[in-house]
């Protein structure tokens, strides 16, 4: 169950670092890309944010190794922390929005 937990944080790692160097290419489906003021900071901000599940499987990873009977209990933490990390993001986009005068909608 390490190499599983192991596989699972490598490829959300690639995944982060894909989001940390895209530009401001459109990479997520559920966000208008048209109301975000700039994309390549917010597809910065997903990718710092993608951190959070990757840790979660490295330090499953980590326990498993030294532990291997949590394996399958600690499989259900990685799918949590990124969920957790969705609606972290969903949040968080909110500041990235434009307004209707083309201005930043938390600017006054």
């Amino acid at each position: 169950m390490f190499e599983a937990h192991l596989l699972v944080g490598a490829l959300l790692l690639l995944c982060s670092l894909a989001f940390r160097f895209a530009g401001a290419r459109p990479l997520l489906n559920t966000i208008d890309y048209r109301t975000i003021s700039d994309a390549s900071q917010f597809n910065r901000y997903v990718g710092i944010r993608m951190l959070l599940p990757t840790a979660v499987a490295a330090t499953c990873a980590g326990i498993t190794y030294w532990n291997p009977l949590l394996g399958v209990p600690l499989i259900f933490a990685i799918p949590l922390s990124v969920l957790c990390m969705v609606v972290w993001v969903g949040v968080g986009s909110k500041q990235f929005t434009v307004g209707m005068y083309g201005r930043l909608s938390s600017a006054p």
